[in-house]
């Protein structure tokens, strides 16, 4: 009778066990003796105990957390010695005394601060803008350069990524085959829009998923400089 009593139970299956330890997490501390039997299986395809595997995977979880935080470390190296760029070109800005000043500044500088290779700047002309000091920077309204850059234009946001053949030419003429990746940046120069392209020859420089605030804040400091200049006469 026993016997059929036992036959009769129903058997416990993996996911009631689960359910079981989920909810008695002081199980096994209740019945220690139960950790020595248990066995499982490792990667290599041996058997360990379950406190062997226990100090693995803790094990793994710190490697883990260690690349993380190298990681993160890496990242805060990057952004310090990026301030600090910022900061010297910033400060060249500053001191350029005319329109020409902020085209030798950012040739001398963007390499140090954002790697680049090439930089091209470009104006879009209107009633208040009729020249400029610095060749071939005007585009007239009509210009068919403007073909390839009419969303830019449009969203006024950066974008990063691998330029078509149209846009290289548009922005560096001769060099253009050379440039596989840009970061295209809005300007703002008082009522005056415009454009900074900072080109590289690396095709993973200036990619979509980077971040722009120095970018951004580049833009920003560059297009005052300018409408400052312009504003005063200063040529």
């Amino acid at each position: 009778m026993n016997q059929q009593l036992e036959n009769s139970k129903p058997e416990l299956t993996a996911e009631q066990v689960c359910e079981y330890l989920q909810g008695n997490p002081e199980f096994f501390n209740q019945h220690p003796e139960l950790l020595e039997s248990i066995k499982l299986s490792d990667q290599k395809g041996g058997v360990v105990s379950l406190t062997m595997r226990q100090l693995a995977l803790l094990r793994e979880k710190n490697e883990k957390s260690q690349q993380q935080l190298a990681g993160l470390l890496d990242i805060a190296r990057e952004n310090d010695a990026l301030f600090g760029n910022m900061q010297q070109l910033t400060a060249a800005l500053l001191d350029a005394r005319c329109v020409e000043d902020v085209f030798a500044t950012l040739d001398d500088l963007l390499r140090d601060c954002f790697s680049a290779d090439f930089f091209a700047l470009r104006l879009l002309a209107n009633d208040t803008l009729l020249d400029f000091p610095i060749s071939d920077v005007v585009w007239q309204q009509d210009s068919p350069e403007l073909d390839s850059f009419k969303r830019f234009f449009e969203a006024k946001k950066i974008k990063c990524g691998h330029p078509t053949h149209a846009q290289a030419e548009a922005l560096f003429y001769q060099q253009a085959e050379d440039v596989k990746s840009v970061a295209f940046i809005p300007l703002t120069i008082g009522e005056r829009n415009g454009m900074l392209a900072i080109g590289s020859k690396n095709a993973d420089r200036f990619h979509p998923a980077m971040g722009d605030l120095f970018l951004a804040h580049l833009g920003e400091m560059v297009g005052k400089r300018l409408a400052s200049l312009q504003d005063t006469g200063v040529r």
